[in-house]
């Protein structure tokens, strides 16, 4: 409930901000629309919310339009990001179900189908580079290391963990091969933070920052 108020107070300061200084029409009226309609929205008033359209029909593609260039904007976190295209795809069905126009249906749906295939792209581009990492590593390793873990989030924070073929012996790793190490993590992912590890008999044996 309390995540849900603070996204639609940031919904109302949001669309107050960008309409200031557009037009000579009153920013006060401008904001108010999309307020009033994210309070009938969360008091699940479908009338109220029809009716705001109905007597706004100039105003909601400019509102509909504001809230999704905010969502695919890179400052979005996800959950702001969800809410703001939620807003926007329920306003701009009711616009369609008021004024039987779906081109700002179709706007919202094409710009949350475009920022699924980046996320799906970025994924794939992960996943090839870690495969990368793995191999190049294991060479690096001449065969005596396996990476046993090896993860990443979406801020490339990454945590790598390499063990030994023989387990039970503790082998030095050089100054030279971690220095390598780092350079192959950070060649394929030149953002990467986090750290890698050398772990023999569950400690670890060294340790490389990567910044």
């Amino acid at each position: 409930m309390e995540n849900k108020k603070f996204f639609r107070i940031l919904a109302v300061l949001f669309l107050a901000l960008v309409f200031s200084g557009i037009n000579s029409i009153s920013t006060a009226e401008e904001a108010g629309i999309g307020e009033k309609f994210i309070d009938a929205f969360e008091s699940n008033n479908e009338p109220e919310m029809n009716a705001i359209v109905k007597n706004n029909k100039d105003d909601i593609p400019g509102e509909v339009k504001a809230l999704v260039e905010y969502a695919m904007s890179a400052g979005a976190e996800p959950d702001k990001r969800n809410y703001f295209f939620n807003i926007a795809g329920i306003m701009a069905t009711v616009y369609d179900k008021e004024f039987k126009d779906d081109r700002l249906q179709k706007f919202v749906i094409a710009n949350i189908n475009s920022l699924q295939k980046k996320a799906e792209k970025k994924t794939e581009k992960k996943g090839a580079s870690s495969d990368k990492i793995k191999e190049e590593l294991v060479n690096l390793g001449k065969g005596d290391w396996i990476v046993t873990t090896f993860k990443a989030d979406d801020v490339n924070d990454i945590k790598i963990e390499i063990g030994f073929k023989e387990t039970g012996v503790a082998k030095n790793v050089s100054f030279g091969d971690s220095k390598k190490a780092k350079e192959i993590v950070l060649k394929h992912i030149p953002n990467a933070k986090g750290k890698i590890e050398w772990i023999s008999g569950g400690m670890a044996m060294k340790a490389v920052l990567l910044e």
